[in-house]
């Protein structure tokens, strides 16, 4: 910056005790690449001297911290959570409320469409969100009420959670050795579901089956099967140890 072109600059940068001009950084680059040959990593004339001395000729503040103020984790794990407290919680994320979980009512509120839930349950890499506890959840419920947002059953979120989240293997409530069945049927007219759901809701409604004879009984990939009873674990209907049944057997029920 001693150089008669670095000079030019500063009388650019500081005229009359006012900066007349305001660099960004890529201008600050090109400046050092044109004007302070050649670069080095470090030391004089370097590209952090540059932006440092230029940031203080500035007046210019530091950055602010790229910390976050949250915990990263899954958002399927921060709903796991938030399921999981004894009162209402709210699934902060970053920009904002996500959902609302009321454990108490069996309801949960949120904005955000069921395809939106899905795609961020989904996603299994770690986002910037936290879970806080609702101070009231009635007085929420008249507030949410007033923007539209109504509650919705916490089953709904339960089956999304157990669909989506398993990438085809048993989320540890079910051992893929074992047979499974279900205790009660599920309620599809409130759940979103597949035609295939139906016929695995049949058979394991009457008879106990593995999760590789409930996918060659159905014909889908046995990663279908599992995500189906992962998400009726989650909603407390899936009964484990239950009496096998052949395939045979199996495949004469849906015919």
């Amino acid at each position: 910056m001693d150089s008669k072109e670095g000079n030019q600059v500063w009388e650019n940068v500081n005229f009359g005790g006012t900066p007349r001009i305001a660099l960004s950084r890529d201008q600050v680059l090109a400046a050092e690449w044109t004007l302070l040959k050649p670069i080095r990593p470090g030391g004089p004339h370097s590209l952090t001297e540059v932006l440092t001395a230029v940031a203080r000729k500035l007046q210019l503040s530091a950055p602010a911290s790229s910390t976050p103020t949250y915990n990263w984790r899954p958002f399927a794990s921060m709903v796991s959570r938030a399921c999981q407290q004894p009162y209402p919680s709210d699934v902060m994320l970053a920009t904002g409320s996500a959902l609302v979980v009321d454990p108490q009512g069996q309801v949960f509120y949120s904005s955000r469409t069921t395809d939106e839930l899905t795609a961020l349950l989904r996603n299994r890499r770690r986002i910037d969100g936290k879970v806080v506890d609702v101070p009231d959840a009635r007085k929420l419920a008249v507030r949410l009420g007033r923007w539209g947002i109504r509650p919705r059953p916490l089953e709904e979120l339960l089956w999304l959670k157990g669909l989506v989240t398993g990438a085809g293997e048993s989320l540890g409530t079910w051992d893929p050795r074992e047979p499974v069945r279900l205790k009660r049927w599920p309620n599809f007219a409130s759940l979103p579901h597949r035609q295939v759901h139906l016929k695995m809701a049949a058979i394991l409604r009457d008879h106990g089956s593995l999760a590789s004879e409930l996918a060659v009984a159905c014909e889908v990939a046995t990663g279908d099967a599992a995500d189906f009873l992962n998400a009726c674990a989650e909603i407390g209907i899936l009964e484990t140890r239950a009496a096998p049944v052949s395939n045979a057997r199996l495949t004469r029920k849906i015919q």
